[in-house]
Protein backbone atom coordinates (compact mmCIF):
# COMPACT_ATOMS: atom_id res chain seq x y z
CA UNK A 1 0.00 0.00 0.00
CA UNK A 2 1.22 3.56 -1.02
CA UNK A 3 2.25 6.26 1.66
CA UNK A 4 1.25 9.72 1.05
CA UNK A 5 4.88 10.62 0.03
CA UNK A 6 4.69 8.28 -2.51
CA UNK A 7 1.48 9.22 -3.72
CA UNK A 8 2.15 12.88 -3.47
CA UNK A 9 5.66 11.93 -5.33
CA UNK A 10 3.51 10.15 -7.96
CA UNK A 11 1.12 13.36 -8.17
CA UNK A 12 4.18 15.86 -8.30
CA UNK A 13 5.94 13.09 -11.12
CA UNK A 14 2.92 12.89 -13.09
CA UNK A 15 1.84 17.08 -13.00
CA UNK A 16 5.61 17.60 -14.45
CA UNK A 17 5.18 14.91 -17.01
CA UNK A 18 2.19 16.64 -18.05
CA UNK A 19 3.37 20.19 -17.82
CA UNK A 20 6.45 19.43 -19.63
CA UNK A 21 4.69 17.83 -22.64
CA UNK A 22 2.20 20.23 -22.81
CA UNK A 23 4.12 23.22 -22.62
CA UNK A 24 7.57 21.99 -24.96
CA UNK A 25 4.72 20.57 -28.19
CA UNK A 26 3.05 23.60 -27.44
CA UNK A 27 6.39 25.84 -27.78
CA UNK A 28 7.43 23.41 -30.53
CA UNK A 29 3.83 23.87 -32.36
CA UNK A 30 3.98 27.78 -32.44
CA UNK A 31 7.95 27.59 -33.83
CA UNK A 32 6.96 25.38 -36.48
CA UNK A 33 4.33 27.21 -37.50
CA UNK A 34 5.84 30.59 -37.53
CA UNK A 35 7.74 29.92 -40.34
CA UNK A 36 5.50 27.60 -42.40
CA UNK A 37 1.36 27.07 -40.87
CA UNK A 38 1.50 23.82 -43.29
CA UNK A 39 3.90 22.13 -41.04
CA UNK A 40 1.84 21.78 -37.96
CA UNK A 41 1.10 18.35 -37.67
CA UNK A 42 5.19 17.45 -37.28
CA UNK A 43 5.75 18.99 -34.03
CA UNK A 44 2.18 17.94 -32.68
CA UNK A 45 3.55 14.19 -33.60
CA UNK A 46 6.84 14.93 -32.48
CA UNK A 47 4.86 16.08 -28.95
CA UNK A 48 2.79 12.56 -29.37
CA UNK A 49 6.24 10.65 -29.39
CA UNK A 50 7.73 12.39 -27.14
CA UNK A 51 4.52 11.79 -25.03
CA UNK A 52 4.33 8.25 -25.10
CA UNK A 53 8.30 7.63 -24.91
CA UNK A 54 8.71 10.03 -21.52
CA UNK A 55 5.27 8.27 -20.07
CA UNK A 56 8.21 5.28 -19.62
CA UNK A 57 10.52 6.91 -17.44
CA UNK A 58 7.80 8.30 -15.39
CA UNK A 59 7.80 5.03 -13.09
CA UNK A 60 11.69 5.71 -12.75
CA UNK A 61 11.60 9.43 -11.42
CA UNK A 62 8.81 8.67 -8.85
CA UNK A 63 11.50 7.52 -6.38
CA UNK A 64 13.53 9.80 -7.39
CA UNK A 65 10.76 12.94 -6.71
CA UNK A 66 10.48 11.08 -3.11
CA UNK A 67 13.85 11.65 -2.29
CA UNK A 68 13.19 15.38 -3.15
CA UNK A 69 10.23 15.58 -0.96
CA UNK A 70 11.65 13.79 1.74
CA UNK A 71 14.78 15.85 1.62
CA UNK A 72 12.21 19.32 1.02
CA UNK A 73 13.71 21.58 3.33
CA UNK A 74 13.85 25.94 1.81
CA UNK A 75 15.41 25.04 -1.66
CA UNK A 76 16.51 22.12 -0.86
CA UNK A 77 13.72 20.46 -2.38
CA UNK A 78 13.25 22.51 -5.76
CA UNK A 79 17.04 21.60 -6.35
CA UNK A 80 16.85 17.56 -5.64
CA UNK A 81 13.88 18.02 -8.01
CA UNK A 82 15.58 19.94 -10.57
CA UNK A 83 18.57 17.76 -10.36
CA UNK A 84 16.22 14.80 -11.52
CA UNK A 85 14.97 16.81 -14.51
CA UNK A 86 18.33 17.55 -15.51
CA UNK A 87 19.89 14.44 -15.16
CA UNK A 88 16.98 12.57 -17.04
CA UNK A 89 16.81 14.93 -20.02
CA UNK A 90 20.54 14.64 -20.53
CA UNK A 91 20.62 10.80 -20.05
CA UNK A 92 17.57 10.83 -22.45
CA UNK A 93 19.00 13.22 -25.46
CA UNK A 94 22.24 10.71 -24.67
CA UNK A 95 20.39 7.81 -25.53
CA UNK A 96 18.48 9.38 -28.30
CA UNK A 97 21.93 10.30 -29.61
CA UNK A 98 23.30 6.92 -29.88
CA UNK A 99 20.61 4.71 -30.37
CA UNK A 100 18.84 6.44 -33.24
CA UNK A 101 20.44 7.71 -36.65
CA UNK A 102 20.32 10.96 -35.62
CA UNK A 103 21.73 14.12 -37.85
CA UNK A 104 24.48 16.33 -35.20
CA UNK A 105 23.62 17.13 -31.99
CA UNK A 106 22.73 20.79 -32.74
CA UNK A 107 19.21 19.41 -34.67
CA UNK A 108 18.31 16.77 -31.31
CA UNK A 109 18.79 20.40 -29.37
CA UNK A 110 16.61 22.51 -30.91
CA UNK A 111 13.80 20.08 -30.83
CA UNK A 112 14.27 19.31 -27.24
CA UNK A 113 15.33 22.26 -25.78
CA UNK A 114 11.19 23.58 -25.52
CA UNK A 115 10.92 20.48 -23.54
CA UNK A 116 13.81 21.38 -20.95
CA UNK A 117 13.26 24.74 -20.33
CA UNK A 118 9.34 23.68 -20.37
CA UNK A 119 9.74 21.20 -17.57
CA UNK A 120 12.48 23.54 -15.36
CA UNK A 121 9.14 25.32 -15.13
CA UNK A 122 6.87 22.79 -14.16
CA UNK A 123 9.53 21.92 -11.44
CA UNK A 124 9.75 25.49 -10.09
CA UNK A 125 6.20 26.04 -10.00
CA UNK A 126 5.26 21.85 -8.44
CA UNK A 127 8.24 22.91 -5.92
CA UNK A 128 7.16 26.14 -5.57
CA UNK A 129 7.09 27.56 -1.95
CA UNK A 130 3.86 27.35 -0.30
CA UNK A 131 2.85 29.63 2.72
CA UNK A 132 1.39 27.81 5.96
CA UNK A 133 -2.04 27.42 6.13
CA UNK A 134 -3.10 29.61 8.55
CA UNK A 135 -5.36 29.04 11.88
CA UNK A 136 -8.74 31.01 12.34
CA UNK A 137 -9.50 32.47 15.07
CA UNK A 138 -12.45 30.25 15.56
CA UNK A 139 -10.23 27.27 15.62
CA UNK A 140 -7.68 28.72 18.07
CA UNK A 141 -10.58 29.30 21.37
CA UNK A 142 -11.87 25.90 21.39
CA UNK A 143 -14.66 25.60 23.86
CA UNK A 144 -14.23 23.36 27.52
CA UNK A 145 -14.70 20.08 27.19
CA UNK A 146 -17.49 19.41 30.33
CA UNK A 147 -16.25 16.46 31.86
CA UNK A 148 -18.93 16.38 35.09
CA UNK A 149 -22.08 17.29 35.43
CA UNK A 150 -23.37 18.50 38.88
CA UNK A 151 -26.24 18.89 40.13
CA UNK A 152 -27.33 22.72 41.49
CA UNK A 153 -30.23 23.19 43.56
CA UNK A 154 -31.94 26.70 42.98
CA UNK A 155 -33.20 28.37 45.91
CA UNK A 156 -37.71 28.90 45.49
CA UNK A 157 -37.63 25.90 42.58
CA UNK A 158 -40.26 23.14 43.43
CA UNK A 159 -38.99 19.95 42.57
Amino acid sequence: MPTSSQTTATTHTLAIWFLTNLGGTAWLTLDFCRDSPADAMVPLIIGLVAAGLSLGAVPLAIPLFALAQHHCTAWRCRLTALAVVLLGFFASNYLIINLLPIGPVGSLLSISQPYLVTAVLAVMWVYRPRPTPKRSLVWLFKPARITRRVAIKLAGMAN
